[in-house]
């Protein structure tokens, strides 16, 4: 596989796993998510200003854990031999919290395992975000839409210069968005099927660590 469309797979597959996780967090968390920290920044703030302790607590343990998450990841990249065994540690991450999920009654769930799922995010964010030559922060939809945008706008500038210059690089934002959707949507049926639904994302993580390159 050239170049460009193993970029073009990766990203979609990673999209795919932080809209997949953010949405089981966000289930699970009740209302807080593990991988769009813009939302529980903002959500952090009102929380403290409105005197809501639980919820300021709540909030503010998965944004400092993140904040780990993402410090401990970028030390970690620094003595790993390619960025792609971070993907493995997430791989380890989803497997302990499913661990714990199983250790809870049927049908119930803590907090434990949706932090771990945070500390897996931090590290997707950090490990990787530039895809052949194209920045893509594949947590951080609202940047890849507005990428994609402004993508598709040069793209019609170009049509009316009689220009052909959209390409599969061009899409990579568009990617990631969709990915993240249909990872958010497929969630809801994994978490009705099974009780292994944190395992979901495991087969993914091995394949792209075999997929990318150690240059990657």
């Amino acid at each position: 596989m050239t170049p460009l469309p193993r970029s073009a797979l990766c990203v979609l597959a990673l999209g795919l796993i932080a809209g997949y996780v953010d949405a089981v967090g966000y289930v699970e968390l009740h209302g807080i998510f593990t991988a769009a920290m813009t939302g529980n920044s903002t959500t952090f703030g009102i929380a403290l200003a409105d005197g809501d302790r639980v919820r300021t607590v709540a909030v503010g343990t998965v944004l400092a854990l993140f904040f780990c998450g993402a410090l401990g990841a970028s030390l970690l990249r620094r003595v790993l031999p390619a960025y792609r065994h971070e993907w493995l540690w997430m791989a380890g991450l989803l497997i302990v919290a499913q661990s714990v999920h199983w250790s809870h009654a049927a049908g119930s769930s803590s907090r434990v395992e949706t932090l771990l799922l945070a500390v897996a995010m931090a590290m997707q964010g950090e490990a990787l975000s530039r895809f052949s030559g194209v920045s893509v922060q594949t947590i951080v939809v609202t940047n890849n839409i507005v990428k994609f945008s402004d993508n598709i706008a040069g793209f019609l500038y170009a049509i009316w210069r009689k220009e052909n210059e959209f390409t599969l690089v061009s899409t990579l934002p568009g990617l990631g968005w969709a990915g993240c959707i249909a990872g958010a949507f497929l969630s809801v049926f994994a978490r009705e099927v099974s009780s292994g639904f944190f395992l979901a994302p495991v087969p993914l993580l091995v394949g792209l660590f075999f997929l990318w390159p150690d240059e990657g």
